[in-house]
């Protein structure tokens, strides 16, 4: 009777997995589906969807707000070296003024001692030019570190950028690799949630008959719906390191996935 009920219990369950397979196919094949466009994460590759690692890498740099951040910093500090090479040119002045005007004079008669004013006027135009050169020991002595100082702060801005790069490279992957393990995780649920489905299928028929207990139907409706929960679960990340892959590349897949 035990082995009887044991060859059941196996054709049962072969019936149902290919019951379930079919199921997935044939809501696939409902879909209106552009193979370019749909993605499931239980029939497809995650991997031959998206560009190659080192296209996504790439385009984060490219697209990375820290970086151009960098790139700013070196151009910026590049303008001061050149601003500390042309320092010596504040040394030297040259000058130049102009005045027209009309000039009025009121002068007093005090070698007759008659006490009187006289008054004259006339136009004139003056002009001045002046050159000086002034030069502190300071701008002698340490002008050359004050250039090698903007020069340093050249290099710090470039090896910032390189040390970003290598931080964003290290991001990309780690999402990248998330995505393809989270995607494995689905299709294990995938075939765990089946099985305990037809798990419990045969629970009940077998509760209903008296069976088994109320404590194992219990226990079996427990792993039933553990595995139901890991499954969206891994859903749940599946989607959430594929946005994140989006924002750190600054790139639009534009894979509908069919399980969201």
């Amino acid at each position: 009777m035990k082995t009887i009920r044991k060859k059941t219990y196996l054709i049962f369950i072969i019936i149902n997995l290919l019951i379930g397979v079919h199921s997935i196919t044939g809501q696939v094949s409902r879909q209106p589906v552009d193979s370019s466009r749909f993605f499931n994460p239980i029939t497809d590759d995650i991997t031959k969807r998206l560009p190659p690692l080192n296209v996504l890498i790439d385009s984060a740099a490219y697209n990375s707000p820290s970086m151009r951040y960098q790139d700013l910093k070196a151009d910026y500090y590049y303008y001061e070296q050149l601003t500390a090479q042309r320092a010596w040119l504040e040394h030297f002045s040259l000058n130049w003024d102009m005045n027209i005007g009309r000039w009025d004079f009121w002068d007093q008669d005090n070698y007759q001692k008659i006490g009187k004013y006289f008054h004259s006027w006339s136009w004139r135009t003056n002009y001045a030019t002046g050159f000086y050169i002034r030069f502190p020991l300071a701008s002698i002595f340490d002008r050359r570190n004050r250039i090698n100082k903007q020069k340093k702060w050249i290099e710090i801005s470039l090896t910032q950028k390189e040390i970003n790069k290598r931080f964003l490279a290290k991001e990309v992957i780690d999402h990248y690799n998330n995505l393809v393990q989270y995607q494995q995780y689905i299709k294990i649920y995938n075939e765990y949630q089946n099985f305990t489905m037809m798990q419990m299928q045969m629970a009940q028929n077998e509760f209903l008959n008296g069976e088994i207990s109320t404590a194992e139907y219990t226990r079996l409706k427990e792993i039933q719906t553990r595995g139901a929960i890991n499954f969206q679960q891994a859903i749940a990340e599946f989607n959430k390191e594929y946005k994140l892959l989006e924002v750190t590349t600054g790139m639009k897949f534009n894979l509908i996935n069919i399980l969201r």
